[in-house]
């Protein structure tokens, strides 16, 4: 699965947050944990010095049993004035012991029978089944005699799992704020880019001018720069292929028109053998002079970069004209043409020129492929669409070929009736420049059906093929 642009930096910028919060995060609580346990350690050094000092001024082994009763009488009364303050009350343990280790002088309440440490100054962490505590132990020389002060280090583990705590809110919190905020960034970011994908999107082979964005990052300006120029070239290229069609189409028309004139004058001095083989250069000739016309035509219909004039239309009613202006080629080529349209039909935004244009293609294929054959002509509504059908009877198209029925100069490999492969393509872009599209299939019943199709919902608004 390719992730977009955005969603990779998303994803990017999502993990690196998430590193560096977290890391952030591991520190601050190791700092914070070390900072903690010096505070505490300085606290029970503190008062380890403050309780030598005071035992340094009395004589220890007289005044020990009085000190023993009179801790004993304020762990009671506080237990009982300030129930609330037991836990940290009890947190204090202390020891004396005679300097070689060979009697317990002194024990607070709460504090086990045993040494609570080595018995050598400094910090010591007893960790057993007794339980857990921290140490301070100095010596007593006055009295020969080692002081140890502990304390249960619950605490302080309190305060460190509360900070570490804090850290991990903070940093979950941290890194919604940031991805939300690196989210707003990408955003603004990409947003030329994403202009230059919609502007893109809507452009049309009629629409080559360069593209301005609103606002230019420095790295858009060589892929928009590489785009302006493709445009310009492709558009140079466009206008140079018009003008050939329009020059050489120009240039044609007269000298068909002589050649048709002199094929003319010809056949009235020959004789009947000459005359027929010229009366088939004729032919040609009017071949040829179709053609020019029908690549004027499209030259100027690719000349159009604005939509046509269009105005509501009753498309039978023009449908009727056309048909009775082109009786007569029906009658020269044999065939019969019908008409079917229902009454109060909605009016649709049309062309009434261009309309002819491709109704007459239509019906001069029609008369090309399925001569002395009837061609059926409908105007009908389905659904959200204004729907004008012509129907041949000639030999249909292989369905593979359908599909390129409309592209210029393609005849589906027939060639014995003479076209040039233009007409449906003229028909096509009409239709395009009208809003509107044309479908093309065979018939069930044999014949090619070609249908015209227009919105009638939303004037204007190009309508979408099934």
């Amino acid at each position: 699965m390719r992730l977009s642009i955005r969603n990779t930096l998303l994803l990017l910028l999502f993990l690196v947050l998430l590193l560096a919060i977290g890391m952030n995060s591991i520190f601050g609580h190791l700092v914070a944990r070390s900072e903690v346990n010096e505070v505490f350690d300085a606290e029970l050094a503190v008062s380890a010095k403050l309780i030598k000092g005071l035992l340094n001024q009395t004589n220890i082994t007289a005044e020990l049993p009085a000190i023993a009763a009179a801790l004993n009488e304020t762990i009671a009364s506080t237990q009982t004035d300030q129930p609330e303050l037991t836990a940290y009350e009890r947190t204090r343990l202390i020891q004396i012991w005679r300097r070689d280790g060979s009697e317990l002088l002194f024990r607070s309440p709460g504090a086990p029978e045993y040494a609570l440490a080595p018995m050598r100054k400094g910090f010591y962490h007893h960790e057993g089944k007794g339980g857990e505590w921290m140490v301070y132990v100095t010596d007593l020389p006055a009295t020969n005699s080692w002081l140890m002060v502990g304390e249960y280090p619950q605490g302080r583990t309190e305060i460190i799992d509360e900070l570490g705590q804090v850290f991990g809110v903070s940093g979950v919190i941290a890194l919604i704020l940031c991805t939300l905020m690196a989210l707003t960034a990408i955003e603004y970011g990409l947003g030329p880019l994403r202009e230059l994908g919609g502007m893109l999107r809507r452009r049309s082979l009629r629409n080559l001018q360069a593209v301005q964005l609103e606002r230019m990052p420095k790295e858009l300006e060589p892929v928009v720069g590489g785009l302006n120029q493709m445009f310009v070239r492709l558009s140079q290229g466009l206008e140079r292929e018009r003008r050939f069609v329009a020059d050489a189409a120009h240039e044609l028309r007269t000298p068909l028109a002589v050649l048709k004139l002199q094929t003319q004058h010809l056949q009235q001095m020959a004789g009947q053998t000459l005359s027929d083989e010229l009366q088939q250069l004729e032919h040609s000739a009017d071949r040829a002079t179709r053609v020019v016309e029908q690549l004027l035509l499209l030259a100027r219909l690719d000349e159009n970069e604005t939509a046509p004039d269009c105005s509501l239309q009753d498309l039978a009613e023009l449908c009727r004209l056309t048909l009775a202006a082109m009786q007569w080629r029906a009658d020269e080529a044999g065939c019969v043409l019908s008409f079917d349209a229902p009454a109060h039909l909605p009016a649709v935004c049309v062309n009434s020129t261009m309309l002819e244009i491709a109704l007459v293609n239509l019906l001069e294929n029609a008369f090309r492929y399925g001569p002395g054959q009837p061609v059926a002509v409908a105007v009908s509504l389905r659904g959200e669409r204004l729907q004008l059908t012509v129907r041949d009877h000639g030999p249909g198209v292989a369905e593979a070929e359908l599909g390129r029925l409309t592209e210029r100069f393609y005849r589906a490999g027939v060639t014995s009736h003479g076209g040039a492969g233009l007409g449906l393509s003229i028909v096509g872009r009409v239709m395009e420049v009208q809003g509107g599209y044309v479908q093309v299939r065979n018939h069930t019943d044999g014949g090619l059906d070609v249908a015209l199709c227009w919105p009638v919902d939303a004037p204007g608004r190009p309508a979408q093929p099934d």
